[in-house]
This record gives structure tokens, sequence and C-alpha cells, in this order.
């Protein structure tokens, strides 16, 4: 299915010059939109003062990164131009592919803004810029569908990770109501 899915949607490059060009912005430039979001959001919560959104946020990126290495050495695999025949619109190095790098971080801070932020409509925004980022890639044949799979999933577990850790810590720190005691004289 991987592979049927990969032959689909590569199928579709070299065919249209304006789809073609908007596909390559989105896999290679796109991503820079997304930080700039990211980073104007940031600096705003910065300003506001709001530490502990902003250390949330930057936690689910540190450990969407760190599970995106360990996904990395776990499954190995090819660029899909090194093993099939494809159109390719971006030239990038043969190395391995899993999990994409660019579907991971968009995803990560498509989820940092969702769970820890006022940003809920950006954050949607962004996540479905990682779809968008995600299929470009495959369209521009540097990345298996598999691979975008995984670079969501790396950045959902991320997120629901730093969340999971956020909701612990609330709990443990909560306030305990003191018994009230009545002396009598």
């Amino acid at each position: 299915m991987n592979n049927t899915l990969l032959l689909l949607i590569n199928g579709w490059a070299g065919k249209s010059h304006l789809l073609d060009n908007i596909m390559v912005f989105c896999a290679s430039y796109l991503v820079y939109v997304v930080f700039a979001v990211a980073l104007g959001c940031i600096a705003y919560l910065a300003y506001k003062r709001k530490w502990q959104q902003v250390a949330y946020f930057f936690g689910t990126l540190v450990l969407s990164y760190i599970l995106l290495q360990i996904a990395a050495r776990i499954y190995i695999d090819h660029r899909p131009f090194v093993d099939h025949h494809l159109t390719q619109l971006v030239a990038h190095a043969a190395g391995t592919s899993f999990p994409s790098d660019h579907t991971t971080v968009t995803a990560a801070i498509a989820f940092g803004l969702l769970f820890f932020t006022r940003f809920k409509a950006l954050g949607l925004a962004v996540l479905g810029c990682a779809f968008l980022i995600g299929f470009a890639r495959v369209f521009v044949g540097i990345h298996y569908p598999i691979d975008i799979f995984g670079g969501l999933v790396v950045g959902l577990l991320g997120g629901s990770m730093v969340y999971v850790s956020k909701m612990l810590i609330e709990r443990n720190h909560k306030v305990q109501p003191v018994a009230a005691t009545t002396e009598k004289k």
C-alpha cells in the first residue's frame, strides 16, 4: 500500500507546472512559514510571561525530536527515488527517509500549540500544514507515505507525552484543602 500510494501521488507530478510549483513550495518552504507562526506565538507568550506554556511547547519539540531520532534508527528505509523510478521535483541526498523531519517538526509545533497554548485555531492550521507538507514531500518524490504518517505520529506522541506529564505534575501539586479544626476552649 505504501508503494501504491507513493506511485499514485507522485504520478501527478510533472503534469501541471502550476501544481508542481505549489507542491515544491509546500515541500521545501512552507515549514519556514510554520516556524515564523510558532515564533510569533512563543514571542507573544513570552511577552505575556506565560512561561509554563512556553516550557511545555518547547518540551513537545524536544521530546518529538528525541522520538524522531529513535524512530529513524529503528526503521531504516531508503528515499523512494532510490528504489523507484519517480518524477523527482526536489533534489535531495539519498539517505534514510523515515520519519519525515519536516512533517515531524510541523506536527510537533501544531500539537504544542493545540495542547499548551490559547492558539487553538493556529494549531489546527499548522496541523493542516503538516498534512500538506507531508503530501507535498510524497508528491515531489522524496518521501514515502509511511514517512509522513510516522512524522505525524511522532509529533502527536511527543505532544501527548508532555501533556500527560503536565497533568501528572498539576495533579501532584494540587493544594489539598486543609480540614477545618475547631477547638473548644
